[in-house]
């Protein structure tokens, strides 16, 4: 009798937890229903028609949409040239974060390591559009950066170097954008290496180069690529800073297809855009994925 009770307090326990967690979870189904609900009215919305009011013609289906944005040279070089810009952001972003993220989690000193993580986390603590504006302040034609090469005498008193309203100014505004994420991610991964296997390998005679090549960087190649696809997935999505640092000189997708909905009130291409954009970044970031799954995997699974 009393193993029959102890299985139904059990079984209604186990109900109840059920319940809870359901209840837990119902708020992140909502919010994703209305996101799927979205995406899927943009992607309906994509093989429709509109006339120059942006008003919707008849109810015919259309791939004109998709054929205009593939064939058109000046939208497959916007998409060409978002692809560029955001490899490069993600490169940059992997290379200056690396050793950030080896410091946060290697450094000796809990000061060091303090400084660090205050430094890489206070971007997330002011507005993306301060930031941006500050950064013009010194990247501008009359900012810090060219004032201090005229004072030292790099450039002469009119000169200056153009750093802004040009790739090079969005490049350095993605990366500034995306540093943080790429940053803490890879603190994840560094943080969870077996350091026991770096003390091996200097046992043996390797010294601290060989084993951080030979040991830690083959080791955290799952991080790299997860912190990869976090930075590619962010800067191939990004708006502000192509507006703000960009101008009308760099325009990235998200732009064309703010000012395709905006002012050429031509919804439904605008729709085509953004669809062909989410699947060549889904692409790309399941693409991260597998070869972080290999990685994961090691040369002898």
């Amino acid at each position: 009798m009393r193993a029959r009770s102890a299985a139904a307090l059990a079984a209604a326990g186990g109900r109840e937890a059920a319940g809870a967690g359901a209840l837990l979870l119902a708020p992140a189904l909502c919010l994703f229903a209305l996101f799927a609900a979205a995406l899927a009215a943009f992607f309906g919305l994509s093989f429709r028609r509109v006339d120059p009011s942006g008003a919707l013609i008849g109810d015919a289906l259309t791939f004109a949409n998709y054929g205009k944005a593939l064939t058109d040279w000046l939208y497959l070089r916007t998409m060409l040239l978002t692809l560029q810009l955001s490899v490069q952001t993600t490169v940059a972003a992997v290379v200056l974060g690396f050793p950030l993220a080896y410091w946060i989690v290697r450094s000796p000193s809990r000061l060091v390591r303090a400084a660090l993580i205050i430094v890489v986390a206070v971007p997330f603590m002011t507005s993306l559009i301060v930031r941006l504006y500050s950064l013009t302040l010194v990247l501008g034609n009359t900012g810090l950066i060219n004032r201090t090469l005229q004072a030292i005498g790099v450039i002469g008193p009119d000169d200056f170097v153009p750093l802004i309203r040009n790739q090079v100014s969005v490049v350095i505004g993605l990366v500034y954008f995306v540093l943080p994420f790429v940053v803490f991610t890879l603190a994840g991964a560094l943080r969870r290496l077996d350091v026991a296997l770096e003390e091996a390998a200097q046992n043996l005679g390797a010294d601290e180069v060989r084993t951080f090549f030979l040991v830690t960087a083959p080791l955290a190649g799952p991080g790299v690529v997860a912190a990869a696809s976090l930075g590619f997935a962010l800067s191939a999505t990004a708006f502000a800073t192509p507006l703000i640092l960009g101008g009308s000189a760099v325009k990235m997708i998200a732009n064309v297809i703010y000012d395709q909905v905006l002012f050429v009130h031509d919804v439904a291409f605008g729709a085509a855009l953004a669809v062909i954009a989410l699947l060549a970044t889904a692409t790309v970031t399941a693409v991260y994925a597998r070869l972080g799954a290999g990685a994961s995997e090691g040369p002898g699974a």
